[in-house]
């Protein structure tokens, strides 16, 4: 067993036995399995689609927005599903999913406001997935995996907000205070980081391998052993959320880039600061999950 492994395999145990992660929801199992058979039409995906109103709200829109560039309205769910692919649509079905799990916890703590961390989250998600469409490194990469990533590089914080508020707020409170990192003070509240935490959440539901390592490795892309490319990725669309304005917590201080990250993911400076137009309308343009 590598030390990279072993020390996962401490971390998986670590958060297990502190805190109770959310389970997967129902939908994307039964997602899960029916696209893993050869078998599956897009009327089989429809029908387990169609009884998610999230899930199915998000595929309408999808398929029904500039993207597609449909000529004709489409309001059947199976045709939605034959529109997009299996693969899209288990995508739009995760996205949907997260908001659903996630999104309905309003608690406002002195340094942690759920509006402004998902204005992180999806300003991040599109910074990635704008990137990776710029960078040669990520031509194997869909556009979407890059930005599901992004938008789920900090979940591990709204799971500990939710686990543990008064601990969370002890550590936020701390950061402000004293400027330390956030990750440095949640390793020493809770032995693990809010990226661990992130990251255990995406093996628990199945997300592909890369993405879950990216997640736990996005404040420091220098140790990751597997995929640096990616969380070299996740750490500057990370920095540039921040850098516009959208950070995911109040008043703490935000971990500095690392400038090796321009070399692991293919881009100079002036490139990606030739892209932050388009990243800022595609944020503005994307639907958010507070409306």
């Amino acid at each position: 067993m590598t030390d990279a492994t072993a020390n996962s395999t401490s971390i998986l145990k670590l958060v297990n036995k502190t805190m109770e992660l959310p389970t997967i929801p129902e939908v994307l199992v039964k997602l899960n399995d029916v696209i893993a058979s050869e078998d599956s039409s897009a009327d089989d995906v429809a029908k387990v689609i169609s009884v998610d109103p999230a899930v199915s709200t998000n595929i309408l829109r999808i398929v029904n927005s500039a993207y597609y560039g449909l000529q004709v309205r489409v309001s059947s769910i199976g045709l939605a599903v034959s529109i997009m692919g299996f693969s899209m649509t288990k995508k739009v079905a995760l996205k949907a999913a997260v908001f659903s799990v996630f999104g309905r916890n309003k608690r406002e703590l002195d340094h942690f406001s759920p509006v402004e961390f998902w204005k992180h989250s999806i300003f991040t998600g599109v910074a990635a997935r704008a990137l990776g469409m710029e960078s040669s490194r990520f031509g194997a990469s869909h556009a979407e995996d890059l930005y599901i990533c992004g938008l789920l590089h900090d979940i591990g914080k709204i799971i500990i907000m939710e686990k543990a508020p008064e601990q969370y707020q002890q550590v936020l409170a701390e950061c402000a205070r004293s400027g330390r990192n956030e990750c440095e003070v949640e390793n020493d509240v809770f032995g693990f980081t809010h990226a661990d935490v992130g990251s255990v959440l995406g093996v628990k539901w199945f997300l592909p391998e890369d993405l879950t390592i990216a997640i736990r490795y996005h404040h420091a892309p220098s140790r990751d052993p597997f995929h640096r490319s990616l969380s070299s990725l996740i750490h500057l669309a990370d920095h540039l959320a921040c850098a516009n304005g959208f950070g995911s917590t109040r008043g703490t201080q935000h971990s500095g880039l690392q400038h090796e990250v321009y070399d692991q993911i293919g881009l100079d400076p002036r490139q990606v600061e030739d892209l932050l137009p388009q990243i800022r309308e595609d944020f503005e343009s994307t639907g958010q999950p507070w409306e």
